[in-house]
């Protein structure tokens, strides 16, 4: 957008909703490499700064320059709600440091793929927020809100035990917050849930007799229970006795078909290919 005097106040108030990074210029040709190198780097549609081409024949930009205590052109001021942020000036300063400029109003990697996490989440789709949040976390593990927002979708998706590890290495600080002491009692109802009578009247049924049509039922209540390795090792052991258990096949890819994202799924789709083949 090229900054005139009639969007000027547009411009200024646009800074409030996100930043706006002014490139201040000359059309002599003195700022032409600065220039490309801005117009290359922000486009358009970037979600997280504006571009404004500030000319020096404007007489509203001079005196913008002159209030910003420019010194020298071309120069970068990056407006943030309506003050100024950062500051360059200099072709070569320019060039060199824009990206490190930029990063500094842009979100992190992290931030993006939680973004990601929690736009999945949102759309019902677990299996890849889970994912999406875990790549956040490891990207930046000092991040408490990473760390809670993951350990509540492990718990969310029933994956408690490593919602259970990740909350046992929280920091003492991390531990006094209150949105620990609500993600400890959330995993506690969690785990009781997993460990309710019916699913251990299932397992007791199961213990006493093995039966294809017992192995079923308690794979399916420990899938539901957020247990599913543990459902799919049982249906693979029964698996390896005989492939061509049809009901415990069906199962078993069942249960696979709902972990996308997680490691073990393709763990154990190698596991039975290898047994099919």
């Amino acid at each position: 957008m090229y900054v005139t005097q009639e969007n000027f106040q547009q411009v200024l108030e646009g800074s409030m909703e996100k930043p706006v990074l002014c490139f201040f210029f000359m059309e002599d040709g003195s700022c032409e490499r600065a220039k490309t190198a801005v117009t290359a780097a922000i486009s358009d549609t970037n979600e997280y700064l504006t571009l404004a081409m500030c000319n020096l024949n404007e007489p509203v930009l001079q005196y913008l320059a002159s209030q910003l205590g420019l010194r020298g052109l071309p120069a970068i001021a990056v407006l943030d709600k309506g003050n100024p942020a950062a500051i360059l000036e200099g072709e070569q300063q320019i060039i060199d440091n824009l990206q490190e400029l930029m990063n500094q109003f842009m979100p992190s990697a992290g931030e993006l793929l939680m973004r990601q996490a929690l736009q999945a989440e949102a759309a019902g789709d677990l299996s890849a927020a889970v994912l999406a949040a875990e790549q956040a976390y490891l990207s930046d593990k000092e991040n408490r809100s990473f760390k809670f927002i993951y350990a509540r979708m492990l718990i969310a998706a029933k994956n408690t035990a490593k919602a259970h590890e990740l909350l046992d290495d929280a920091g003492r600080e991390e531990k006094s917050s209150p949105e620990y002491q609500q993600l400890i009692a959330a995993l506690t109802l969690a785990e009781q849930a997993q460990n309710s009578p019916a699913l251990m009247e299932l397992k007791d049924k199961f213990d006493k007799d093995p039966s294809d049509e017992n192995a079923v039922a308690y794979a399916v209540a420990l899938a539901e229970a957020g247990k599913k390795e543990e459902a799919l090792e049982m249906l693979f052991t029964k698996l390896k006795e005989d492939l061509n258990k049809e009901e415990v096949k069906k199962t078993f890819l069942d249960i696979l078909n709902t972990m996308n994202g997680d490691k073990a799924q393709s763990r154990y789709r190698r596991k039975l290919y290898t047994l099919m083949y």
